[in-house]
């Protein structure tokens, strides 16, 4: 992952360096005077188009949900012809139109791209993302965009560059006959892994579900996620991680397998809750549990519920890449996958799961009261998933985190 980042930073070093001596800038990349249009004029013009979208492609419900919904849906609508172009990783995208951009090439291949934090603070440092334009959209109406957690992606200002299309909140999952009482603290975590040697563990970082968790034990042991919504400060964290690496240590010999090895992803995490290895599972995903428990994957007494002092909330985006050949479909397509119908049928747990982007207390009633109160005995509300958010640390602060877990924990 390092590799990876030094070599984004490298490129988008060369990048600013290649635009300031062509004398531009952000502004640059402003969309020009007079380009803006009605939304109406928008969908004529996308009509009988293709958009081409660039996204992770690794999760079977994700990309059910695109293919067999939202491309019909489009075509049928709009008459948008929707392409889902699959990325292992979605800094391939910005990687490509970081190229692009030094290059010089006004006309790329990307109509839009699902990302957030660290792949969307790159392209915005090097001017990749058109806008703004997602604030203007009709169901931009149904956003709350005073919200921290819509308006700044990771700690970096959004400014109407990226169109909030769903939100992800970290949850912990347990097997309710097995586990009476879950623990809710990082002091309940540290009795309860003493008392059920071999009972729990938690994926690997750089995986996604294994660094929330790490980052979890660093709120929680360390005082909460106040110090990391700030700049990155290196004498802070040499003050601040030996906590969290000493508690992750102090359980490691209680973990499954004795702490010697690491669940590599959360699906097999997963595997291992589904058959009864450990007692306690955990996603990114609130609805992860009743999709599992409907597919016959987790046992029916499996139940969601939330540490006490707070859990990670993130909301992911649509971006338009400054050079995207239909900006017009783009929008239109971002737009329909705003709508609460969309919206409605993202969260359903039978299929993606998704948490809505979208403010309930702003929707129609009978909108309101479907994506409030989702299905099944193993969701939580939608209220008390927000009473119980808290912010991402901003990106620096999230990778020197993984780094101390691999120095201080899994190498010692």
């Amino acid at each position: 992952m390092k590799h990876r980042i030094l070599f984004i930073a490298a490129l988008v070093a060369v990048l600013s360096l290649t635009l300031a001596a062509c004398g531009g800038g952000s502004a640059s990349q402003e969309r020009p005077a007079g380009e803006e249009r009605p939304f109406p004029e928008l969908e004529e013009a996308a009509r009988g188009t293709e958009v081409n979208l660039h996204m992770y492609g690794g999760d079977d419900a994700i990309n059910a949900y695109v293919d067999d919904y939202v491309v019909p849906e489009l075509k049928k609508r709009h008459d948008v012809e929707l392409t889902r172009t699959p990325l292992g990783d979605t800094a391939d995208a910005v990687n490509k139109l970081l190229n692009e951009k030094g290059a010089g090439k006004e006309e790329g291949t990307i109509d839009l791209v699902w990302l957030n934090g660290e792949n969307f603070a790159t392209g915005a440092d090097a001017d990749l993302w058109y806008g703004p334009w997602a604030e203007e959209l009709p169901n931009a109406r149904y956003i709350d965009w005073e919200s921290p957690s819509i308006n700044r992606d990771f700690g970096y200002p959004v400014e109407g560059r990226e169109a909030p299309w769903g939100k992800a909140q970290f949850v912990m999952i347990h097997d309710s006959e097995k586990v009476k009482d879950p623990p809710k603290t990082m002091d309940e975590l540290r009795r309860w892994t003493a008392e059920n040697p071999g009972r729990f563990t938690y994926p690997a970082p750089p995986d996604f579900t294994g660094n929330a968790f790490i980052e979890q034990v660093l709120y929680g042991v360390t005082g909460g996620p106040e110090p990391y919504q700030k700049p990155f400060d290196e004498e802070v964290f040499a003050e601040k991680s030996p906590e969290f690496t000493n508690f992750l240590n102090e359980i490691e010999a209680n973990l499954w397998r004795e702490g010697e090895t690491y669940p590599e992803s959360s699906t097999k995490l997963d595997e291992l809750y589904g058959n009864g290895e450990v007692w306690l599972t955990m996603s990114y995903n609130p609805q992860l549990a009743q999709r599992q428990i409907n597919k016959g994957l987790f046992p029916e007494s499996t139940r969601t519920y939330l540490f006490e002092d707070g859990t990670l909330n993130n909301t992911h985006y649509l971006a338009i890449p400054f050079n995207g050949p239909n900006k017009a479909g783009a929008q239109v397509v971002a737009n329909f996958l705003q709508s609460p119908e969309a919206q409605t049928k993202k969260q359903d747990p039978d299929g993606w799961g998704d948490l809505t982007a979208l403010s309930v207390e702003r929707l129609p009633e009978d909108v309101r009261e479907r994506l409030s109160n989702p299905e099944g005995p193993a969701t939580l509300s939608t209220e008390e998933l927000q009473d119980n958010r808290v912010p991402e640390a901003r990106s620096e602060w999230l990778l020197a985190t993984e780094d101390a877990w691999e120095e201080k924990v899994l190498k010692d």
